[in-house]
């Protein structure tokens, strides 16, 4: 923590307490004076660095979605577009895609608590949430939409919709309900070796419906030139 003023390892020992205790109990589960305690801080930090407990929501939603500011699929997307001309390229822009997300959802780096949290706070009907949403789930959601309509020719808002969701669907399952993960697997938690056999099999049904599109694309753009003759 060399670097770091006493006031900032305070504010994200609240942050990494709060967050904890979301992800467990739910946000209404939880008072300032069960964050406080868990910190090992006096109750009366929080409003100091936060104003209150909605303060605090709103910092522990931002901790939770930092890695995903900046667009990183649709970022690589965009650097790569040139390589959707092949199957190859296709293929390839699709495998990474999936790694970064993964890379990023199951970051060993950071607090296991972050995704359930965040699936949890979107659900809700506050502005955090709306925020949250926008600035964590659209993206990805859009960069595999647009995979889907460059490699497809299909411009169907629903069909790419679906498809992106197909693609990343396991990851969110984990992440929404990882009790019912622990309680199944016989380590009693998901280990590296578990979730790195989710990603290859999120790749491999994701090349086995790209090919699909593949197919389909030159399809509707061979009708489409028959029909503009």
């Amino acid at each position: 923590m060399s670097g770091y003023s006493n006031s900032e390892i305070t504010r994200m020992a609240l942050i990494m307490a709060a967050g904890k205790l979301f992800a467990e109990h739910g946000i209404d589960g939880v008072t300032t004076r069960a964050i406080a305690e868990k910190a090992g801080e006096n109750i009366g930090v929080i409003h100091y660095h936060f104003g209150g407990k909605d303060g605090l929501i709103n910092a522990v939603m931002d901790f939770v979605c930092e890695p995903w500011s900046g667009d990183p699929l649709g970022t690589f997307l965009e650097a790569h577009r040139y390589l959707l001309k092949t199957r190859n390229g296709q293929n390839g822009v699709l495998v990474n895609m999936i790694k970064i997300f993964f890379s990023i959802f199951f970051s060993s780096e950071r607090p296991s608590w972050c995704t359930t949290l965040g699936f949890q706070i979107i659900q809700r009907d506050l502005e955090v949430s709306r925020n949250a949403f926008k600035l964590a789930a659209v993206p990805n959601i859009k960069a595999f939409m647009e995979l889907y309509y460059v490699v497809s020719g299909d411009r169907d808002f629903e069909r790419a919709y679906n498809w992106s969701m197909t693609v990343t669907a396991p990851a969110l399952l984990i992440s929404i309900n990882p009790l019912a993960i622990k309680r199944m697997h016989p380590d009693g938690a998901p280990s590296d070796k578990f979730i790195s056999k989710l990603k290859f099999s999120c790749i491999h049904n994701a090349l086995l419906t790209i090919q699909f599109l593949s197919r389909k694309g030159k399809k509707i753009k061979s009708e489409k030139i028959r029909t503009e003759q």
